[in-house]
């Protein structure tokens, strides 16, 4: 019967909490789940082309990004990247959502195991996307479309091979299930 609150005075705004409420009670302003929810279905609303959805933490992983983009390094423009304040913050709402709307592959890159930024975040990320894999695969649709990486924001040339690697992954397993059913049906 009681509310949930957080102390702003201690909390991190890693989004960590609002993740693992089981009953959704905890909220982060700027980063709730409806606007990463808009987020997804705004990337994948064109499901024509090839859709790889990448949830990104700020302090490594979207660092890394950015240090790809200077560096001028390529990788595939089937990569869609969102930035989250750290992997924690990606719900198993987040990572089925994209794959309803269409998304082919799902990944989400955090900082290195060991070196979150807010501690464990990444553990905890990487724990979600293992239930989606096994959700996934009890639903007939491939485990392995779902990754979890782990970089440093230096790693740039790192950011870009996972890309290429999670895009070819996705190329040799083909559409999502998902996508293709909804494709036949209209």
């Amino acid at each position: 019967k009681e509310i949930a609150t957080v102390v702003e005075a201690a909390c991190a705004g890693c989004g960590t909490c609002a993740a693992e409420c089981p009953t959704d009670a905890i909220h982060m302003r700027h980063f709730e789940d409806d606007q990463l929810i808009a987020q997804v279905d705004a990337i994948l609303a064109d499901s024509d082309h090839d859709k790889v959805v990448a949830f990104a933490c700020n302090w490594c992983s979207y660092a890394g990004g950015d240090t790809a983009g200077t560096g001028r390094l390529q990788y595939p423009t089937s990569i869609k990247i969102i930035r989250v304040p750290c992997t924690g913050k990606v719900d198993l709402l987040h990572i089925l959502r994209a794959f309803e709307k269409g998304a082919d592959g799902v990944y989400v890159v955090g900082c290195l195991e060991g070196d979150c930024h807010f501690n464990n975040g990444n553990f905890r990320a990487r724990k979600r996307v293992e239930q989606a894999q096994n959700i996934l695969n009890t639903i007939g649709i491939e485990g392995e479309r779902a990754q979890m990486y782990n970089l440093s924001s230096s790693e740039g040339p790192r950011f870009a091979e996972y890309a290429r690697e999670m895009d070819e992954k996705i190329r040799n397993l083909g559409p999502n299930p998902i996508k293709q059913a909804k494709q036949k049906a209209a």
